[in-house]
């Protein structure tokens, strides 16, 4: 058996109004039609909601437990009405990615979010941030998560995790200069991570560089040298490294939210699907994952 909900609107309206009468009034009913919502409420339930001895409304223990589950019910089918009856968000959104968060956390995301709106086309590419947030700027994307730079505050920061040092599992870089693999200029990690080096006894060299995250750690992977990355791209055959190796020590880095200047209202929809889901991404473990929840954040 199922509470009926317009036996519930009913209930309430008697309690709100503070009678039967006028709650006929407020729902266009008569009170004839009140009075038997209310019994045909009662027998479902299986107990008196009303204590009918006295003058006006009195609720009874069962009947002060049902407003509260009434009150729920009502809201939440209000709620979803008001969603499914709402015409559909179309348009087109340009969505702009870091490579190394895009192909981690965000398949999935962008694939609920395609399900829940369908006529909402998506037009995602991933680049680095610098390219990324330049293109924002000029108009040719809509929204952007890209890595913050250090220090600051621009964005809306979703995400967190250390930069840590790795290598090639077992591949001893012993003799100098060291041998870095990089990003290129337009990584917004690799001007702190070099100022870092500068600022270290050992000496080094950057031996390879690469625009993808693949080529990276591919170079890495070969044992052409050792590079900084975001802890969740880290590959098993990885070893983290350290200041026993002679590095310097790494900051977190951050990934944040931007959005261009005229936003659509398909826009706005995703900005807030990403800040949502971002946040709430569960934290991998090394190798899968984050050392850490994330918090909000920026690349």
């Amino acid at each position: 058996m199922n509470l009926d909900l317009e036996l519930v609107r009913t209930f309430l309206a008697v309690i709100e109004q503070g009678g039967f009468t006028r709650a006929a009034g407020r729902l266009h009913k008569t009170q004839s039609t009140i009075s038997l919502h209310i019994r045909r409420l009662e027998e479902i339930v299986g107990r008196p909601l009303f204590d009918r001895q006295g003058r006006g409304v009195a609720l009874t223990e069962q009947g002060e437990v049902l407003r509260t589950y009434a009150e729920a019910l009502l809201e939440l089918n209000d709620e979803a009405l008001l969603k499914l009856r709402r015409p559909p968000v179309t348009g087109t959104v340009r969505l702009g990615l870091p490579e190394d968060f895009a192909t981690r956390h965000l398949p999935l995301v962008l694939r609920r979010f395609t399900a829940a709106h369908p006529a909402i086309r998506l037009e995602v590419r991933s680049a680095l941030t610098a390219e990324l947030m330049r293109d924002l700027g000029n108009g040719d994307l809509d929204i952007v998560l890209a890595r913050r730079e250090f220090e600051a505050t621009d964005g809306d920061a979703l995400w967190r995790e250390p930069l840590v040092w790795v290598g090639a599992r077992g591949r001893a870089f012993a003799a100098d200069p060291l041998p870095l693999v990089m990003f290129p200029h337009g990584c917004v990690y690799r001007p702190e991570v070099l100022r870092r080096m500068r600022a270290c006894a050992r000496p080094w060299e950057i031996v390879y560089t690469s625009t993808s995250l693949a080529g990276v750690q591919a170079a890495v992977s070969a044992g052409i040298g050792i590079t900084a990355l975001a802890e969740s791209t880290v590959l098993p055959e990885f070893e983290i490294l350290g200041a026993a190796d002679g590095l310097p020590a790494l900051p977190d880095t951050e990934i944040a939210l931007y959005a261009g200047a005229t936003r659509s209202e398909a826009a706005r929809y995703l900005g807030t699907y990403l800040s949502d889901s971002v946040q709430n991404l569960a934290p991998p473990a090394r190798g899968d994952s984050l050392r850490d929840a994330p918090v909000r954040i920026a690349h």
